[in-house]
């Protein structure tokens, strides 16, 4: 685990994150809104634990955009992502959600 210099305000910017879930999914959930999230998200985990860090990785790994994938609108990460399947947005909420719980309690 990284050294971060604030853990009580690391965990309460990625908790931040893990409370929007609820909104998200409750919106249908809206690829856009999912976007901006997913986007925020990774802003936050880099801000707290640097860029290439393994917690990055690690939500990469669950939730992270992987270009084009099939059934999927778009080109490379510009695409509108299917809400069902594996890798739909409501599965993708599910692993990111567990990840960033766990991100969020290991910062003592």
């Amino acid at each position: 685990m990284a050294n971060v210099a604030n853990p009580t305000r690391a965990r309460e910017r990625i908790q931040a994150q893990v409370d929007r879930i609820a909104w998200l999914r409750g919106s249908g959930p809206n690829p856009f809104d999912y976007d901006l999230w997913d986007d925020r998200t990774i802003e936050v985990l880099t801000a707290i634990y640097g860029d290439g860090a393994p917690e990055l990785q690690r939500y990469f790994e669950a939730a992270g955009k992987r270009g084009r994938l099939p059934g999927v609108r778009g080109q490379a990460e510009n695409m509108t992502l299917n809400i069902h399947g594996p890798w739909g947005i409501r599965a993708r909420l599910d692993r990111a959600e567990a990840v960033l719980k766990d991100l969020a309690g290991s910062l003592v």
